[in-house]
């Protein structure tokens, strides 16, 4: 029972969290947001048994990539919001709407499945969270996507430095 709680709050915080992250104008609080959200899916891992998981999380993702996030902010120093008009506004009631039919169809689904698993408890399971197990999916059934993840990272962070540099340079920067 208690682990339902922890993991309702969890989910909870994370979902609340993670939709501070795209709502808030300010980029030094959606980064701290963001923390809110790494944290909560770290405490999630443990409670899938994954500890070794949940340190990556905490340590990679919160720790390292956050601070590069809010080093990024620091250098390029609060900017203006450019206001443009919203082009897609006239659209925004279809996007609720479909938003509310996407929960509704995912509420109807959760309640009317009878996948076994959903309204039971648990089942132990073995060993996926030790460094061990990790390291054996990623060399042998998971290599290709992990080293496919590594380049799409590796281009992700090219772009966001020439993208920044762009930007810079078009204020009169460095």
């Amino acid at each position: 029972m208690g682990e339902r709680i922890v993991f309702t709050i969890a989910a909870a915080s994370a979902l609340a969290s993670g939709t501070l992250v795209i709502t808030l104008k300010g980029p030094f609080r959606a980064t701290v947001a963001l923390i809110g959200t790494l944290l909560s899916v770290a405490v999630l891992f443990l409670l899938l048994l994954a500890p070794f998981v949940a340190a990556i999380q905490v340590i990679v993702y919160a720790g390292a990539i956050v601070v590069l996030f809010l080093f990024v902010i620091a250098y390029l120093g609060e900017r203006p919001v450019a206001e443009i008009g919203d082009r897609l506004g006239r659209y925004a009631v279809f996007a609720w709407l479909a938003v509310i039919a996407l929960a509704v169809q995912g509420t109807v689904v959760l309640l009317t499945t009878d996948l076994p698993g959903i309204n039971d408890d648990p089942a132990p399971v073995g060993d996926i969270g030790s460094p061990e197990a990790i390291g054996r999916s990623f060399i042998d059934t998971y290599l290709v996507a992990f080293e496919a993840t590594s380049l799409a990272l590796l281009v992700a962070a090219m772009g966001a430095v020439m993208l920044a540099k762009r930007a810079v340079r078009s204020e009169g920067g460095r």
